[in-house]
């Protein structure tokens, strides 16, 4: 039987334009609380990184999602 969906075969990045270094990428759904601006930033990011995940690329974890600074 096929296979429909392998999240570690993945080759689709998703980059979140952002206005400046460490802002956050989206509202992310934190374990600091309901409000979406619960916790530190730093912390808001790190969410952000692991809610979009990661896949192994030669034995490291690569993460799908990262920020790119508007200019």
């Amino acid at each position: 039987m096929g296979l429909a969906y392998n999240p570690t075969a993945r080759t689709i990045r998703t980059r979140y334009v952002v206005a400046a270094t460490g802002d956050q990428w989206f509202i992310p759904t934190t374990g600091y609380g309901d409000n979406p601006g619960a916790g530190t930033e730093a912390q808001r990011v790190t969410q952000c990184s692991t809610l979009c995940g990661s896949v192994d690329v030669g034995g490291t974890d690569t993460p799908v999602g990262s920020e790119l600074v508007a200019s």
